[in-house]
């Protein structure tokens, strides 16, 4: 590479000397404000044409000689396309360590770039990307970049993703679904599933944030449902993660099947076979267990009195709560695949070949015709209980999603300075009719989850807020006591079952989420279903469509 000392005044920049270089034998290397086209700026490119780079281009010179751009390359771009051969450059050596003079170069990129031309938030990303890559904690990149520490660990996230960082600079996306995005496209890399579910959920063209977040969600149960089946994985067994339906012909339950000489199959005959048979896992409550042993310990067995407190007693023969936690407890079901049937010895049960006769005509199977009739009419009621239970596994799942939207939603809105128009016009008439949401259950938990305060400093606040303020804490208080009522004492995911119930508008329901909508937030497919804008069965094919 030809350069030259300039003469002009020694640079204030320690360590840095002035020399004048080919801009065409700059190396620009990864810069963090990727996909410039300085073609789109001719005015910038006819003054560096006309008056040259007025300010200096810094790099570092490698061992190599090679001059490495640290900050300035639209300058050095511009100068290209305008033709010139020459440009100031204020070069200093590099360092010896080469992740130090990484971090240097993409610190001093993103801070040069924020006192001029913005970079796009999906470059900024990137670049949060690369310090944490090159070793510096959260901590550090926050206080090199001047950046809040919750925004590094979101952005290292979303920097991942060549997508999630399109999406964040088409505003498709908030910094927060660009992570989750980046996060499941790494999980794809294992759960090759996924990769189509994304797809699927940007092929909808809105709505992206809250499918993802679902999305995410079902991941989640996924690898709880695994966790779960452990144990029926190392033995052999195939993990199934949705019930399947038996009434088509391609899968078998136990009770669908007999032994060759007709009698019931004993429950322990998938073990003798595992590799023919499936293992459906599934949440069946939630149980209390020894935090030791983990074996199960009876609720009524606990002194409850003692939760919390270390040093205190359990009554006469009771379990210190302190011992004890609850878990979710997990249903195990076997299904055989119509392919393994031969394999595994066993034939149809004489209800199964009823039941699968559609055109209810005299079949071979043994039964009288009120049995025959009897069968069909029981495969019936097992079907639509098993398409009931995947219906109420998807909305609640998606209730789950939706109350995180919601409840974030909430915060935003209720940390402005004002209230939204109508707001005080709103809480006079909806607590005419409902002044009792302020006794219901869980209350001051809502509130403080979504205030990030407890309810008590609620009178500390008021006394030095403005008269505008006020009414926001005020709105406070009213919202998530509704909140509270619409997920109940137990922070419920089933509140679309609303829906159903005579008395939602009773209980003010109808008048929160529709109060939330008014304000802007968009009501999910279940809040429409929970207020009765849609039924129960669209609300499940909307989130089903995600699944």
């Amino acid at each position: 590479m030809t350069t030259t000392m300039a003469a002009q005044s020694a640079p204030t920049s320690t360590g840095y000397t002035l020399v004048h270089a080919d801009p065409n034998e700059l190396d620009i290397t990864d810069n963090v404000r990727d996909g410039v086209d300085i073609t789109a700026d001719p005015d910038f490119v006819a003054s560096i044409a006309a008056h040259g780079v007025l300010q200096a281009v810094s790099a570092v010179r490698r061992a190599d000689r090679t001059l490495v751009v640290h900050d300035g390359q639209r300058r050095t771009l511009g100068a290209r396309e305008a033709g010139l051969t020459s440009i100031p450059v204020l070069v200093r050596e590099q360092s010896d360590d080469e992740k130090a003079a990484g971090i240097e170069r993409i610190t001093e990129q993103v801070v040069s770039n924020d006192q001029r031309e913005d970079l796009t938030t999906g470059q900024r990303a990137a670049a949060v990307t690369g310090l944490l890559d090159l070793g510096l904690s959260v901590h550090k990149v926050s206080a090199q970049l001047h950046v809040p520490k919750a925004y590094v660990e979101k952005a290292g996230r979303a920097g991942r993703s060549e997508r999630a960082r399109r999406q964040l600079d088409d505003r498709q996306l908030t910094l927060e679904g660009a992570a989750l995005l980046a996060d499941l496209e790494t999980a794809s890399e294992a759960e090759p599933w996924i990769t189509e579910a994304i797809e699927q959920i940007f092929d909808n063209r809105f709505g992206f944030e809250y499918r993802l977040a679902t999305l995410a969600r079902r991941v989640d149960e996924r690898a709880e449902t695994t966790a779960a089946a452990a144990e029926y994985i190392a033995r052999g067994f195939t993990l199934l993660h949705d019930e399947p339906s038996t009434i088509d012909g391609e899968w078998y339950s136990l009770a669908d099947l007999r032994t060759a000489d007709g009698s019931a199959v004993p429950a322990d005959v998938p073990e003798q076979a595992p590799h023919l048979w499936h293992v459906h896992v599934h949440e069946t409550g939630t149980v209390w267990v020894d935090k030791t042993t983990r074996e199960e310990v009876a609720e009524d067995d606990i002194d409850f009195d003692t939760e919390g407190d270390d040093e205190a007693e359990a009554y006469e023969q009771l379990r210190h709560a302190n011992t004890v936690e609850k878990v979710t407890a997990w249903g195990y079901e076997f299904f055989l695949r119509h392919d393994n049937r031969t394999a595994a010895g066993l034939e149809l049960a004489p209800e199964k070949i009823a039941a699968d006769d559609a055109e209810g005509g005299d079949t071979d199977d043994g039964l009288t015709p009120a049995q025959r009739k009897a069968a069909r009419a029981e495969a019936e009621r097992i079907e639509k209980e098993r398409a009931e239970r995947r219906k109420v596994k998807a909305l609640n799942r998606a209730g789950a999603t939706a109350t995180e939207a919601r409840r974030m939603f909430l915060t935003g809105l209720l940390a402005g300075k004002s209230a939204p128009k109508n707001a005080t016009k709103w809480m006079v008439t909806t607590l005419a009719t409902h002044g009792d949401v302020f006794i219901e259950s869980k209350c001051s938990e809502r509130y403080s989850e979504i205030m990030g305060s407890p309810l008590h400093e609620v009178d500390r606040k008021a006394t030095a807020a403005t008269p505008a303020r006020a009414e926001v804490l005020l709105l406070a208080r009213v919202l998530t006591a509704f909140e509270a009522r619409l997920t109940g004492p137990q922070d419920a995911k089933d509140y679309w079952r609303f829906s159903s119930k005579h008395y939602r508008g009773m209980v003010g329901i109808d008048s929160y989420l529709t109060f939330l909508a008014d304000s802007g937030h968009t009501l999910t497919p279940v809040e429409q279903a929970a207020i009765g804008n849609i039924t129960v069965d669209a609300a499940y094919a909307a989130v089903d469509d995600d699944a």
